[in-house]
């Protein structure tokens, strides 16, 4: 990405960032990812291929952005500060609340991308190295013997694993059984 999120952002430059957003979630909604272009996300949000190629250096780079627009939706901030033992559940139920609250254009954009397809190849890649963030930040070093980036990619693929399960696959999960699968699959290491 040309800018840098880290820096305060403009009331342009977020309401550019917000039109190319809004733009490639109602495009993908529509049709799948393979069949959007820049052409097309520019004319959604208003803006011409100049402005896009300022921002981003292409449409995997503008998904990057949603994802992680997507992303600090989540409140995960929080997730270091919790108790070691309510971490795993805290990441979980973020994630959970982002899906849920965005349900119907998870369906839609469903509808259009196979969830084996590239776009959800690209949202498993962001949000492992995401939860691989959280989760080293997280992790008691002093619990384990194991290398803390070690036990932070099994914390994160089992994460997203069981996230994909209930939220990709379609298998209806309580809060409850979504906290025990988890913690079930993750039992080797707490």
């Amino acid at each position: 990405m040309k800018k840098d999120l880290n820096a305060k952002l403009t009331r342009g430059t977020q309401r550019t960032l917000d039109a190319f957003f809004d733009a490639m979630t109602a495009l993908l909604a529509e049709k799948p990812f393979t069949g959007i272009s820049v052409n097309a996300l520019c004319e959604r949000a208003g803006y011409p291929r100049a402005t896009f190629y300022n921002y981003f250096e292409d449409r995997d780079d503008l998904l990057d952005y949603c994802w992680t627009a997507l992303s600090d939706q989540a409140n995960l901030s929080d997730l270091a500060s919790s108790e070691p033992e309510h971490r795993v559940d805290t990441a979980l139920d973020a994630m959970a609340d982002l899906l849920e609250a965005n349900a119907g254009l998870l369906q839609a954009v469903l509808e259009h991308n196979p969830p084996e397809g590239p776009l959800f190849s690209s949202l498993h890649v962001f949000i492992e190295r995401k939860a691989r963030e959280l989760m080293s930040t997280c992790i008691d070093r002093d619990r384990s013997d194991l290398p803390a980036d070690l036990i932070a990619d099994h914390y994160a693929n089992t994460m997203m694993l069981v996230l994909d399960w209930a939220y990709l696959r379609g298998h209806t999960l309580t809060r409850e059984q979504l906290h025990v699968y988890a913690h079930t699959l993750l039992g080797g290491v707490e």
